[in-house]
């Protein structure tokens, strides 16, 4: 189990993910491509806080963050995905639709605090064991894998090139 890291941003750090947050929001609503999942918690603040959580994971790892829009499939930090959720005992949610071979940060808090749990290869946690529909949707079904199986998020640091 990994250490939880607690990560404060500046407000121009979160100025700067605010401002990625809203732009990708918008490209949804332009592609008419939003909550596919049928979350009724889902919104404005959802892409806000989840760029928000790429900031503060880049820089705990001292990684620079391009704050990209539109580039889905492609890691958000560094060679890293990076998934947050406001709920402190939430779990790192993996779509069947997500690279197995890629490594997952899990975050969860809001501005200006985020927690960072841990990560795992996208393998490890796209197991049977962690598959769940707790929203009973068509979309809904996911790999919900808990916390207290998270690695340590300092190990990546040696990943990082």
């Amino acid at each position: 189990m990994g250490k939880k890291i607690v990560v404060k941003l500046n407000w121009y750090e979160i100025y700067m993910g605010s401002n990625v947050g809203v732009a990708r929001r918008l490209a949804s609503l332009k592609r008419g491509d939003t909550n596919k999942v049928q979350n009724k918690d889902f919104g404005w603040h959802t892409d806000i806080e989840g760029a928000c959580a790429e900031v503060a994971v880049a820089k705990h790892l001292n990684i620079f963050w391009g704050g990209s829009v539109n580039t889905f499939k492609l890691p958000d930090v560094g060679e890293f995905q990076v998934k947050h959720t406001q709920h402190d005992n939430g779990s790192l949610i993996l779509r069947k639709s997500l690279d197995p071979n890629l490594f997952y940060i899990l975050v969860t808090g809001t501005h200006p605090h985020y927690t960072i749990h841990g990560y795992i290869l996208g393998a490890d946690g796209m197991i049977e064991k962690n598959l769940r529909n707790p929203l009973k949707t068509e979309r809904g079904e996911a790999h919900f894998v808990p916390q207290g199986i998270l690695k340590d998020i300092d190990e990546l640091k040696d990943k990082v090139r």
